[in-house]
């Protein structure tokens, strides 16, 4: 690592790799379609182009996830951090009771 770079955070680097798989989908699926459209591409050609677009679609999937994932987890830290500060944890434990 060069001087002065510093590691990317967990946020920062999960951006960067959806940015790249999101760019690498554009690309190689513009490619697949434009391929399979061509007049002299077989079926065999084209089925082996939708089969090769469906791993893409799925490699962007499972990252796409990963992006969502990782936003849930730090709405739900953020959240319950919040609720805690507003309501404390006593406030909650007489709420529970009385609803007995």
């Amino acid at each position: 690592m060069s001087e002065g770079r510093q590691p990317l955070d967990p946020t920062r680097r999960l951006l960067r790799t959806f940015g790249v798989a999101v760019s690498n989908f554009e690309e190689r699926s513009a490619k697949l379609i434009e391929r399979a459209r061509a007049a002299d591409t077989s079926t065999e050609e084209r089925l082996a182009a939708a089969a090769r677009l469906l791993r893409e679609a799925a490699l962007l999937n499972r990252r796409l996830r990963e992006i969502a994932d990782h936003v849930w987890e730090l709405q739900h830290a953020a959240l319950t951090q919040m609720s805690d500060l507003l309501v404390p944890a006593s406030s909650e434990e007489d709420e529970e009771s009385s609803a007995y």
